[in-house]
This record gives structure tokens, sequence and C-alpha cells, in this order.
């Protein structure tokens, strides 16, 4: 399975990014929501594990982006937003 991970804090990512490929995904990390764009526009993902507190862009205007674009690849939000509408947004 091909993931891709978008999340900008360095221990964040590694920490994933270890843990995902000792259970055997492959993984491809990127730090903001513009490579991400870029890496969706390229390469075909199994997952994405997304963050929304990104630099620049932030995660939801990237998934906005991927859907209007007829993009389903799944998405799993990862973020330390805890509110109720940080929740139904996503």
């Amino acid at each position: 399975m091909r993931v891709l991970l978008v999340e900008d804090d360095r221990m964040i990512g590694q920490a994933v990014q270890t843990a995902l490929h000792q259970d055997g995904y492959a993984i491809d990390w990127v730090r903001d929501a513009e490579a991400a764009d870029t890496a969706l526009s390229t390469v075909r993902f199994d997952l994405v594990l997304l963050d929304l507190g990104l630099p620049g862009r932030d995660g939801l205007s990237l998934l906005r982006a991927l859907r209007a674009r007829g993009d389903a690849t799944p998405v799993l939000i990862v973020t330390a937003r805890d509110e109720v509408q940080d929740r139904i947004t996503g």
C-alpha cells in the first residue's frame, strides 16, 4: 500500500513514516500542501494522511481541490484540532 503523508512537523513525520514503513507500507512524505498537490497529480496513492495545519496553504484547501478534480483517494485527517466544527468541516 502506498501512502502519502502530508505533515510539516519533522518529529511527527519521522515517527509516522518509520512506524508505517516497519509495518510494510510505502510512504512518501511531503511537508506542505503544494508538494502534496504535485505528488497527488503525478502518482497514484492508496491513502493520504493529511495534517490540517500546514504552512502556506492549509490541509482543508488541499482536500477541497482534490475532491473538486474528482480524485477519490481516501484521506485520513490527522490533526491536533479538536473542535467539533473542525471535525464536521473535515
